[in-house]
């Protein structure tokens, strides 16, 4: 089982709750091949990148909140990304400095855009109860001892969907 974790960080936090939700990953399911991939290496020049998201069963997008939405360069990415992300379990996330509004539209923006591709989407289950994770999980500044935990979380149970669905 492979999983990719795509993300743009331009402060560091992104990167550290796509690393958070690795290590979930890996705490669920120990022999998945999950790695954290700047946006910035995955391009079309960089084919090694490219193959691994192509080859992964799951895709998680992440982003910080710019004005209400996902970062311009995560929507330019998905716009011109040399990946497929048809068939694949796919799941957002996002890093904001409010919690008002911001990043739930972040998050609905990736969501919509892989869906367009093809993607099949995860939203976190708030199903699975505390902690909810209605469409997929946010880590606001001064809560990143909270937020990386939360989205731990995530990491476990995207793990698990992806193995329910791919096997």
């Amino acid at each position: 089982m492979k999983i990719a974790i795509c993300y743009f960080s331009a402060t560091g936090r992104t990167k550290a709750m796509a690393e958070a939700i690795a290590a979930g990953i890996l705490e669920q399911e120990p022999g998945c091949e999950v790695r954290c991939l700047s946006i910035t290496d995955v391009t079309k020049e960089n084919t090694e990148a490219v193959e691994f998201v192509n080859s992964a069963d799951g895709v998680l997008v992440g982003t910080p909140d710019y004005y209400a939405g996902e970062a311009w360069q995560i929507k330019q990415w998905l716009d011109v990304c040399p990946c497929k992300m048809a068939g694949k379990l796919c799941g957002a996330f996002a890093t904001a400095n409010f919690a008002v509004g911001g990043p739930v539209v972040a998050v609905e923006h990736i969501l919509t855009h892989l869906m367009v591709q093809g993607a099949m989407v995860y939203s976190g289950g708030g199903a699975y109860g505390q902690p909810f994770i209605h469409l997929g999980p946010v880590c606001l500044r001064d809560q990143e001892t909270e937020g990386a935990a939360l989205m731990k979380i995530f990491g476990q149970r995207f793990a698990q969907q992806v193995k329910k669905v791919f096997g």
